[in-house]
């Protein structure tokens, strides 16, 4: 085991927010389009390998096109009852989401910068 091998699983965090913020922050700007039903980015609980694995829904839940990134099968429509415009997006819930998932960024990205000071410390001997 190499002593990088810790920072490949919150990279892969890192990578995940990044998409999901991006379906997020898509619901956001289409809050206000006829029709829109939001979108959500899904995952399993991570393997034994402490992977980040997408949870792949039923073909019907598959929405294609809806991210530029990551492939079409990683985000899906969540069954929302939609307004009098057949639009379903809230946006208090989605803003309330993108800010939690900002949160979750910035933790692993603290989480990776303290392990990168630490292999630094290291590899100085100890001299900062």
């Amino acid at each position: 085991m190499s002593i990088f091998d810790a920072l490949g699983p919150g990279s892969r965090a890192l990578d995940y927010h990044l998409r999901r913020h991006n379906v997020l922050s898509s619901n956001v700007a289409n809050a206000d389009t006829p029709g829109f039903r939001p979108l959500e980015l899904v995952r399993e609980l991570p393997s034994a390998g402490n992977e980040l694995a997408l949870d792949r829904r039923h073909e019907a839940h598959r929405t294609p096109g809806a991210l530029a990134e990551g492939g079409p099968d990683d985000a899906v429509e969540r069954v929302i009852q939609p307004g009098g415009d057949g639009n379903a997006v809230s946006l208090e819930r989605e803003m309330a989401k993108v800010a939690a998932n900002d949160l979750r960024y910035q933790s692993v990205a603290k989480a990776i910068r303290h392990h990168l000071g630490m292999l630094r410390y290291a590899a100085n001997d100890g001299h900062g």
